[in-house]
């Protein structure tokens, strides 16, 4: 009896975060003086295209994560079960900024997952995407950026170059050359904290497991695109291809730096 209100509070509870979720986003929403109009421009062809690209998107990086999470031995885990708890920390976050990453922390505690270990492989996925999609952002620059960017779409592309290779060196780096040995205990543990998460991406090296997050990484990009391309052309507006490419870069660049919300 005292678990079937268990269940029916925590029912409860879910819906209460979906409805007041989704009243913030159309509040939100509903703010903007032009996104209703934009809305009803788009086809609705291309609008079920979209919202099926976006879909996938989303299962793209929650199985990502998911096969990250299963490295670090945890105990097993559905994907199912852990969809759920992604979607869960997704609505929680809509309510109180991050506040899901909290909630989605906990959860997986239970399937044992340190917190040490959360974090890490946040920052690895971070680090990997940064430094990976670095190289085709300053290649889309170099081919594409000529017309908008005139010569300086050489020098972005050195710089994005140059840049995703101090990014891919930076933990090496530190592994090679920050050993502190502190006779304190309690900053000896502390610093080994630290440590073990910004070194997490030398101890995540696999060549099997780089290639498939190559591989989920080449098909989101693809699809990002192609969401961006029917956005664009579905509101029937006049930019040549060059500068929709351009914009995704922009876009993509933007949503990969963590300088705004954005639930891992």
């Amino acid at each position: 009896m005292l678990e079937k209100k268990k269940k029916y509070l925590l029912f409860v509870l879910k819906i209460t975060i979906l409805i007041v979720s989704c009243y913030l986003i159309y509040s939100n929403l509903s703010s903007e003086e032009n996104f209703f109009y934009v809305f009803k421009q788009i086809d609705k062809t291309d609008f079920l295209i979209i919202l099926l690209i976006t879909i996938i998107l989303n299962h793209i990086q929650i199985f990502v994560q998911f096969k990250s999470f299963l490295r670090r031995k945890m105990k097993n885990i559905s994907f199912t079960n852990f969809s759920k708890i992604f979607f869960n920390s997704q609505m929680i976050s809509f309510i109180l900024p991050h506040s899901g990453i909290i909630y989605k922390t906990y959860r997986l505690k239970s399937y044992d997952l340190s917190y040490t270990d959360f974090i890490g492989i946040n920052l690895f996925l971070t680090w990997f995407y940064l430094f990976f999609f670095l190289i085709f952002y300053s290649f889309e620059i170099l081919i594409f950026g000529e017309e908008i960017l005139g010569n300086y779409n050489i020098t972005i592309f050195i710089i994005g170059i140059l840049t995703s290779i101090l990014l891919f060196s930076l933990p090496f780096i530190y592994e090679r050359f920050l050993k502190i040995n502190f006779k304190n205990e309690f900053l000896l543990k502390n610093f080994n904290s630290i440590n073990y998460v910004l070194v997490f991406p030398v101890t995540f090296l696999n060549l099997k497991f780089f290639k498939f997050l190559s591989f989920a990484g080449l098909v989101g990009h693809s699809l990002s695109f192609l969401l961006i391309y029917l956005l664009f052309n579905s509101i029937d507006t006049n930019f040549n291809i060059t500068l929709i490419i351009i914009f995704f870069v922009i876009n993509s660049f933007l949503d990969q730096v963590p300088i705004t919300h954005n639930d891992l």
